[in-house]
């Protein structure tokens, strides 16, 4: 019998008699009413089945996410070798969200294929060479560190300006009248009962004057304090008078502690301190003090190591703890000749303009400072913001169509002291109908990894009475990123620079900032994420045990070999992908280089520097060839 015919709900023609009873009513025997039951039964079982099968295919393969905050997580999970096979599947369901997210944010936010184009033009044209690096090396091989006022300074914007002459870009420079600190001789020692002078690690602080006599320098008994509070009071029980005040405050933050660099000597001189030493402003010291700005006094102020801060501290200690055996106060000798002349120099900002081709009147400025102190050679702070700004103009001239909107490097002059070579270019460049600025971009927090931008929208948006519906400039910016961002894989890291984070700006864009518009600051990942580290410096061949076997030796070199990363504790065996390493935005380990000798070239490589220069110059893309209000 047939399937078909053994599942009939119709008797057949060779049954019907046979079992027809005699009851006018009745058409089925017993037994095709069974049959009945068992196919109705089976068809349910089926298209049960098939609901089944319709589900799966649907959640793997067309099925939107619901939440991709963690994709960089997922995709840095599939990456390792060890979860490849498992997620095969996975990554393919993963390309299938990922085609349907990008064409409903396309939609939604108004990303035209000819962006996807310039973006890929961008990223290609950066990563090509390291031109960044090698340029950047260049000129602080030949010109060293560029206090303003210096003429190293001035020699490294002629060098810059030939060189972007020969890019073919417009570019233009104005003056700025700038102060003229010079550091000259100066030195600490911790004069010792039992070991004599002890040369201690001393950076003199912006603007300082220079001790009495600046060649004999003076000596005073030190006073260590940890807080103002503390300072006040021995102040007011006659305790600070002739002593060389110590601020031994451990750093916790650049907010919370750049505030005793800054006015340390005033608060000490008020009390009658004869000099000021201030602990390096880092949260990790190889004996690196950290020199920066302060409000000029009459006595001096220098910073010191953390180290030494604690050595000054302990042997204060130790006197108030046990004075029979430690009778003497802890003493210095503190030798500075620093000088300073006001408005004393010329100095200029450079600027670099690439026209918009249909808003030419709309400017987005971008840019870092190209000063620096005469510490190390000023690579981090901030040679390199300004040098991968200037490569994000380069990159944009080359598109086969310039954006919407004028683009507009500026390496601003006289930042660390004064700021007013941002002062200056705001001033110079008033708001008009001819040109008004619409996205202020700056870079001043060196350059590692890159993890994506700070924003704060302009006063206007701010101000906007809008529909709970629309879309905020915030919401564009945070789109645009995980569309031309989010799933990019050679910029560092999956997803490298996508974040958009609030509370953007910066010290040469502040005076635009204050005027009400938008501002967003270039953040790099912080270079030391725990636990593990994308410095340059961090070691990368783990040190293999001699008693290790042979077969544990190749499966340590073998884990070392796949994921390139150092672990500190013997046969360690998370098998973490150096990608797996939680980025967060720069924090304290930008502050083991600022400010410090250890601001050089070494502290990132050429590979970190093009991929935040292609970073930076998609983020400065977007907001030039986008048409919305920021």
């Amino acid at each position: 019998m047939s399937e078909k015919q053994q599942y009939s709900l119709l008797p057949t023609a060779a049954n019907s008699a046979a079992t027809t009873t005699t009851t006018p009513n009745t058409t089925f025997t017993k037994d095709t009413a069974a049959d009945a039951t068992r196919y109705r039964r089976r068809l349910r079982i089926g298209f049960f089945k098939l609901c089944l099968v319709a589900a799966a295919f649907y959640t793997l393969f067309w099925m939107p996410l619901d939440d991709d905050s963690n994709d960089s997580d997922n995709i840095l999970n599939e990456r390792s070798p060890s979860h490849h096979h498992h997620h095969h599947h996975k990554g393919v369901h993963k390309a299938h969200h990922k085609d349907y997210r990008d064409r409903g944010l396309a939609k939604q936010y108004g990303f035209a294929k000819h962006m996807d184009a310039a973006v890929e033009q961008i990223v290609e044209g950066t990563l090509e060479s390291n031109i960044v690096w090698d340029r950047l090396a260049e000129m602080t091989d030949t010109y060293g560190p560029r206090i303003v006022g210096s003429d190293a300074l001035e020699k490294s914007i002629d060098w810059i300006v030939g060189k972007v002459k020969a890019d073919n870009l417009s570019v233009t420079t104005e003056d700025v009248m700038v102060d003229y600190w010079q550091r000259n001789e100066e030195s600490l020692h911790f004069l010792s009962p039992t070991r004599g002078p002890v040369k201690l690690h001393i950076l003199g602080l912006g603007y300082s004057v220079a001790t009495p006599d600046p060649v004999n320098g003076l000596t005073a008994e030190v006073l260590v304090v940890q807080s103002k509070e503390e300072l006040d009071q021995l102040g007011e029980a006659g305790e600070v008078e002739g002593k060389v005040v110590v601020w031994n405050r451990r750093f916790d933050s650049y907010d919370t502690s750049y505030m005793y660099r800054l006015e340390g000597a005033v608060w000490a001189e008020k009390h009658g301190a004869v000099a000021a030493l201030v602990r390096a402003l880092g949260p990790f010291s190889l004996q690196t003090p950290h020199t920066g700005g302060s409000i000029a006094a009459k006595i001096p102020t220098a910073s010191i190591s953390a180290e030494d801060a604690d050595l000054l501290e302990r042997s204060q200690r130790r006197h108030q703890q046990q004075p029979e055996q430690y009778p003497d106060w802890p003493k210095v000798k503190l030798v500075m000749g620093a000088t300073t002349d006001l408005d004393a120099r010329v100095s200029r900002n450079i600027i670099v303009e690439l026209k918009g081709r249909e808003k030419p009147e709309e400017v987005v400025v971008l840019g870092g400072h190209i000063d620096s102190w005469d510490v190390g050679s000023g690579a981090v702070d901030d040679g390199i913001g300004c040098f991968i700004a200037w490569e994000t103009i380069r990159q944009l001239s080359r598109l086969d169509q310039p954006p919407r909107r004028t683009v507009r490097v500026v390496f601003w002059t006289s930042e660390e002291n004064t700021s007013v070579g941002g002062v200056v270019y705001a001033k110079n460049h008033p708001e008009s109908k001819e040109s008004r600025h619409v996205f202020a971009f700056e870079s001043d927090t060196g350059v590692f990894d890159p993890y994506g931008i700070g924003f704060t929208p302009s006063q206007s948006q701010r101000n906007l009475l809008r529909d709970p519906k629309s879309i905020t400039p915030m919401d564009y910016l945070a789109a645009a990123g995980e569309y031309f961002l989010g799933s990019r894989e050679d910029l560092g890291y999956p997803g490298a620079g996508r974040h958009v984070l609030p509370n953007g700006g910066g010290a040469d864009i502040e005076p635009l900032c204050e005027k009400g518009i938008a501002c967003a600051n270039f953040m790099p990942a912080d270079p030391f994420p725990l636990p593990y580290s994308t410095s340059p410096y961090a070691l990368t061949r783990p040190p293999l045990e001699q008693e290790d076997s042979d077969d544990s030796q190749e499966r340590h070199q073998y884990h070392q070999g796949e994921h390139g990363h150092n672990h500190l504790h013997r046969r360690h065996r998370h098998h973490h992908h150096p990608d797996e390493a939680p980025r967060r935005p720069v924090d304290s380990g930008y502050f083991y280089y600022h400010h410090t000798e250890a601001d050089t070239m070494g502290a990132f490589t050429p590979e970190q520097a093009k991929q935040s220069a292609a970073v930076m110059a998609i983020w400065t893309y977007i907001a030039a060839e986008s048409d919305i209000e920021f």
